[in-house]
């Protein structure tokens, strides 16, 4: 690789780096590792990059006047075909939470659970760009590390994006009204466990059985708050299934789940 940035040193008149060689910039290791593996989270997590103007922090776009604008053209979306249909609301917010936090949470999670420098996931590092739809289409992510996360275990990494990434965002979509708290965490807790089979390659057995049993069987988080992601996924015939319907077959065009709960 072609070093850059050189710097001359007064002292010895030797050319040095910016930094050390083994300090490497995280955004760049996290944008080669994501390469490796899943190379679409390059197109999804934009790592200090460029930050158009039309993207938001979380602040900025839970604002009830900002959200209903973004339902609105949500709805607009999905009810395209069959416009004259009474718009069923908790669904639709329910699907409009699966896309903002099946984009997030799955990048996160690598980012978190499988290099040793932890990545600081407090909200306002993080901006998304909203689809023309409505919907969430890609984030924008100030990249810190957060040096005393760099020590914690991998149970407490992933129990801090819970609170400080996902609890935020939940709690910002239920003010909103039209859908519960409970109902968002059974979708979160089916795409977490999910992921946890995507992850087997980088981490060993013991880990992650570790980690499905703290998020899906521990009914509070090691700080003593309450696990969201408690029985949101459920032992049936050797497996882990979805206890709740997302509710997304109320909606005009929209496939149902292969494995709804429902059949």
């Amino acid at each position: 690789m072609a070093l850059q940035s050189l710097q001359l040193s007064d002292d010895s008149g030797c050319f040095v780096l910016p930094w050390s060689p083994a300090a490497r910039p995280l955004a760049d290791s996290l944008r080669e590792h994501f390469a490796t593996h899943r190379p679409y989270f390059n197109d999804i997590i934009k790592l200090n990059e460029p930050v158009p103007a039309s993207a938001m922090t979380l602040s900025e776009w839970r604002k009830p006047a900002v959200l209903t604008s973004l339902m609105a053209a949500y709805g607009d979306h999905i009810y395209r075909n069959q416009p004259q249909l009474s718009r069923e609301h908790k669904p639709l917010k329910s699907l409009w939470a699966q896309w903002y936090i099946g984009l997030l949470v799955p990048p996160m999670m690598m980012a978190l659970l499988t290099q040793p420098k932890a990545l600081n996931i407090a909200p306002q590092h993080i901006r998304v760009e909203f689809h023309e739809t409505g919907r969430a289409k890609c984030f924008w992510i100030n990249v810190e590390e957060d040096s005393q996360a760099n020590e914690l275990p991998l149970r407490l990494r992933l129990e801090q994006f819970i609170t400080h990434g996902l609890i935020p965002v939940v709690a910002a979509l239920e003010a909103s009204e039209d859908i519960n708290a409970r109902l968002i965490w059974s979708n979160t807790g089916y795409l977490v466990n999910w992921f946890f089979g995507e992850l087997k390659p980088l981490l060993d057995e013991q880990s992650l059985a570790a980690l499905v049993n703290a998020c899906f069987f521990e009914k509070q988080l090691s700080c003593g708050r309450e696990n969201p992601l408690y029985r949101t996924v459920i032992p049936r015939d050797g497996v882990l299934v979805r206890r709740t319907c997302c509710q997304r077959y109320k909606l005009p065009d929209v496939q149902r789940c292969g494995d709804c709960t429902l059949k």
